[in-house]
């Protein structure tokens, strides 16, 4: 082979390596953008939403079924406004005390059928109001038209011993009671509300606040009805709303569960929760 055309081979296989490292060069680059799209998917980018709602026994609004799931009336109602808020549900039971001592620490995200007070405000974060709220006294069957013509002070001064649940809001009314240094001696704090009936059939009390479905599907169930009946004093406590931990619930999640309850009472989903429970 002569020098000049050893020289034209050379060149022409020079040219297919470079050729070719080019090619194994650019090749990558597609795999770049779309690895890049796939990270700015918004799919990719939106978090899982699940909260940790804590729930105390309060049927008919919260209760455990015989199968081990929580039902009742805010659970539903709770559970179908995070849906529209795009978040999901899980629970934890305990007592109303425990469970605001979680909305405080973080460890519990929200709880239901929370009244907005200036100390609460200090920890927790509050939805738009959803529900209204009232108590009636219950006392022994045979003192039921007893109290008549009389208010809850009078019989806080005539020594009647009332049952109460550990920090639960009552409202301004029997607030004003609870912070009298003479009749909150009457009171008695429960950490569960079903204490309540046991006190009240061991004559340990003379009457407890309850809310008054409550207290009819609680006396129903427990077979109660001949020593247990509805007073006619009634207290008006006022609106209560979804309570969120300030610790690990961010404000535009709130802001999500308002809009949520929007769109639950404008399909209707919100009366057919309520009409479901009678209520």
């Amino acid at each position: 082979m002569n020098k000049k055309l050893y020289s034209l081979v050379v060149l022409a296989i020079l040219s297919i390596i470079i050729s070719c490292e080019q090619q194994n060069t650019t090749q990558p680059a597609p795999a770049k953008v779309e690895e890049k799209q796939a990270v700015l998917s918004p799919q990719k980018l939106k978090p899982d939403c699940t909260l940790t709602m804590g729930w105390d026994p309060w049927a008919p609004y919260q209760y455990l079924t015989p199968d081990n799931n929580v039902k009742g009336l805010e659970i539903e109602l709770i559970s179908a406004i995070a849906k529209e808020a795009g978040c999901g549900l899980k629970f934890v039971q305990n007592d109303w005390m425990h469970l605001l001592g979680g909305i405080r620490d973080g460890s519990i995200d929200l709880l239901g059928g929370a009244s907005k007070t200036p100390a609460r405000d200090e920890f927790a974060l509050f939805s738009t109001p959803y529900r209204h709220e009232s108590f009636v006294l219950y006392v022994r069957s045979e003192q039921s038209n007893a109290y008549a013509n009389k208010t809850l002070e009078q019989l806080l001064q005539d020594k009647f011993k009332l049952g109460v649940t550990e920090d639960y809001i009552y409202g301004d009314e029997i607030s004003v009671l609870q912070d009298s240094d003479d009749l909150s001696r009457q009171i008695t704090y429960v950490p569960i509300t079903e204490v309540n009936y046991y006190n009240l059939t061991q004559n340990k009390i003379d009457g407890f606040l309850e809310d008054p479905f409550v207290a009819a599907y609680t006396i129903k169930r427990k077979g109660l009805s001949q020593q247990i009946a509805a007073s006619p004093i009634e207290v008006h406590s006022g609106d209560v709303a979804i309570m969120f931990s300030k610790v690990s619930v961010k404000p535009e999640t709130v802001t999500a569960f308002n809009k949520g309850l929007e769109l639950v009472q404008s399909s209707g989903e919100y009366q057919k929760i309520l009409d479901r429970y009678n209520l």
